[in-house]
């Protein structure tokens, strides 16, 4: 007789047809068994475990901290734009007329503890904002 396979053996138990003992091998008796226990396990619930928003919370948890990576990628990303801006606005005017290049240093210059706060300001800021969205309330 030929060798049962899974599929065979599934819709035996299926269709609650349980062949005799003298048409199965000793093999196809051995998964026959197997495959009882295993759907017979499979029908019981647990008995105790997760809860179930447990993915639901951990997708929200994960979620969360791609954003923060993200929030913190475009801030940083925002920071080099202005201090490229400011480059490039000095490169241009020293091109085009070296006292103008010169004036628009001397006003950096003249108001650089100005923009170090709003440097110092911004990252405050975004520290603060990463320890508040850590916290679980």
């Amino acid at each position: 007789m030929k060798e049962l396979d899974d599929d065979e053996l599934q819709e035996l138990l299926n269709n609650g047809l349980v062949p005799d003992n003298k048409t199965l091998s000793e093999e196809d008796k051995n998964d026959l068994h197997a495959y009882q226990n295993l759907f017979s396990a499979l029908s019981t619930g647990p008995e105790q475990g997760l809860p179930m928003s447990f993915a639901a919370n951990v997708r929200r948890k994960l979620q969360e901290q791609a954003n923060r990576k993200s929030d913190l990628h475009f801030n940083l990303v925002a920071m080099v734009i202005f201090a490229g801006g400011l480059t490039l606005a000095y490169g241009l005017l020293a091109m085009m007329s070296p006292e103008s290049g010169d004036m628009f240093l001397n006003a950096v210059i003249s108001f650089k503890w100005v923009l170090l706060a709003l440097v110092i300001g911004f990252v405050g800021y975004l520290f603060v904002d990463q320890r508040l969205v850590k916290r679980s309330y």
